[in-house]
């Protein structure tokens, strides 16, 4: 005779959601002009210009990372503040090698507000 698994019951009440919503996990829309190119040597250079239109100050962090099919070549991790209605540049030399120019780049951006 076997057992039935004992299943706890669903809860009674729906999760409450955060409150908090001060990060944005995707604000790729902020990071505009932004290029990742490899020299001829396979040397990965990263550039781009962060643009807060928002109100307040942002902390953006910025995750770059180079992958030829699913091996990861090398990544870099950018984080700048900017204020409200500013820009700034931001960028990575030599971060990611390659054999030539072979590989793909592509950055992610979240952002929260400064304290």
């Amino acid at each position: 005779m076997s057992e039935t698994p004992l299943i706890p019951p669903p809860p009674t009440t729906a999760p409450s959601l955060p409150t908090d919503v001060s990060t944005t996990l995707n604000a790729i829309k902020d990071l505009q002009e932004h290029t990742c190119t490899a020299g001829a040597d396979g040397s990965w250079s990263f550039t781009g210009n962060l643009v807060n239109t928002s109100d307040k100050a942002k902390i953006y962090t910025v995750a770059v990372a180079v992958t030829v099919g699913a091996a990861v070549q090398g990544h870099t991790l950018i984080t700048e503040t900017v204020p409200a209605g500013k820009s700034a540049e931001v960028s990575a030399k030599n971060f990611a090698k390659t054999t030539g120019s072979t590989g793909q780049c592509e950055p992610v951006v979240s952002a929260k507000d400064a304290s």
